[in-house]
């Protein structure tokens, strides 16, 4: 079990409250492949599938341990919705209705599956692999963030119902079927917020283009480059619920997240109102610009230290509300379904760099500084699952091991596996 996080002071290790028991434990999101140092060390480790053989590899690595993996098969099942489905209507956050200036782009995030036929063939090849690791694989989800991207609840219980009979045909009814949503996106109320969010966004490119002040050259961009937020507004699923045929249910709510992504710029308000008993009463009728504002790392001016206190103080309130609200809206959610939760938190530093107030990332990090903010997330997130692990049977997974190179922000981003972590790195001890 994860027992303890570097607290960015030498080799000194703050040690979080004891963990509960669980079946799953603690493990990474590897999206590349399963990491063979992890499988030792954690409990269960998750991938996206990219091909039979990459799964066969990373499944193989478990063979005679008593690690688990789960895979998520949205990269090769959920594809691109087509282009004549995308609705290019929406709703602003009044619930003001328009029609969108620019067709849908050529690639979006908005998926959809494919009819039975051709989805039964796509899942053979990955069960058959299955068949031959059985006692390795725990859950398989079949699409990330569904109603965000636009697969509605109908969609996800055929698919789930046509995986389900596969499985059983291969002698597989041990392995669970999971969805992960992005944030509250199962309650339909949030869903609603978080669409209105999308399409005052997309009202802004709209008005912005109607008024002729746009140059040649952004309109370009608009119609090539755009954020997918302006195709996802009038496409989300809103009607919210748990599908039936899933036994594992988990959401993502990264810290990066509520910081940077704009859909969320009023969520914290919105649960302040919504959800008295979740800790959210300080950010009632504040933007999360607002908040962010009072963060040291997003500022104009030279990079600040010395102000760790009150940033870690307000990122604990952050974490706090987000966190319990969501937790009791999927709880709340859940009357009647028998399932096992997963919960899942960030060890990355994309959400903890220093940024401008725009939240541009600065050249130059400060290595150590960031790599407290990750440090204290993940103590978060410890303390969170501690208090918790009843609800959260399915474990608690991190997101991510592996380090990368964002080429759209030219930044490496580190990670659990950064080289200069090994001395103060989050002890893990497998259970």
């Amino acid at each position: 079990m994860l027992l303890g996080a570097c607290s960015g002071k030498g080799d000194a290790v703050s040690k979080a409250p004891p963990p509960p028991t669980t079946t799953a434990g603690i493990g990474f999101f590897t999206p590349e492949g399963i990491r063979a140092e992890l499988v030792h060390l954690t409990q269960f480790g998750m991938l996206n599938a990219a091909n039979p053989e990459q799964v066969a590899a990373s499944l193989a690595l478990a063979n005679g341990t008593a690690f688990k993996v789960n895979i998520d098969l949205g990269p090769v099942i959920a594809q691109p919705m087509a282009l004549a489905s995308i609705k290019t209507a929406y709703h602003d956050r009044a619930g003001n209705l328009f029609r969108k200036e620019f067709a849908p782009l050529a690639q979006t995030k908005l998926r959809q599956f494919p009819a039975d036929e051709q989805l039964r063939a796509m899942l053979a090849p990955y069960f058959d692999v299955l068949k031959q690791h059985a006692a390795n694989v725990s859950t398989i989800f079949l699409a990330d963030e569904p109603y965000l991207n636009g697969i509605p609840k109908a969609e996800l219980e055929r698919a789930a119902a046509l995986a389900r009979k596969e499985l059983d045909a291969r002698g597989l009814q041990s392995v669970k079927l999971g969805v992960i949503f992005a944030s509250g996106m199962f309650d339909s109320r949030f869903a609603a917020m978080i669409d209105g969010e999308a399409g005052e966004f997309a009202r802004g490119i709209d008005k912005y283009y109607r008024s002729g002040d746009a140059t040649p050259e952004w309109v370009s961009i608009i119609q090539s480059a755009r954020l997918t937020t302006y195709d996802g507004a009038g496409n989300m699923y809103t009607g919210g619920g748990i599908p039936e045929g899933f036994d594992v249910i988990g959401f993502d709510f990264y810290l990066s997240t509520i910081l940077l992504d704009g859909l969320h710029q009023n969520t914290l308000s919105w649960f302040a109102a919504n959800h008295p008993n979740a800790g959210c009463s300080q950010f009632a009728g504040k933007t999360m610009s607002q908040i962010r504002g009072k963060l040291s790392f997003f500022d104009n001016n030279s990079m600040k230290p010395g102000t760790q206190a009150a940033d870690r103080t307000l990122l604990d309130a952050v974490y706090q509300c987000r966190m319990q609200a969501t937790t009791s809206m999927l709880e709340k959610s859940l009357a009647g379904h028998k399932v096992e939760l997963l919960m899942i938190s960030e060890s990355s530093n994309n959400g903890v760099l220093e940024f401008t107030k725009d939240g541009t990332p600065k050249q130059g990090q400060p290595s150590a500084l960031v790599e407290a903010r990750v440090f204290d997330e993940v103590r978060r997130a410890e303390s969170f699952f501690a208090t918790h692990g009843q609800s959260y049977r399915a474990g608690l997974m991190f997101f991510t091991y592996q380090n990368t190179y964002d080429k759209t922000i030219n930044l490496n981003i580190g990670s659990a596996a950064t080289p200069s972590h090994r001395k103060c790195r989050a002890r893990v001890n497998a259970t």
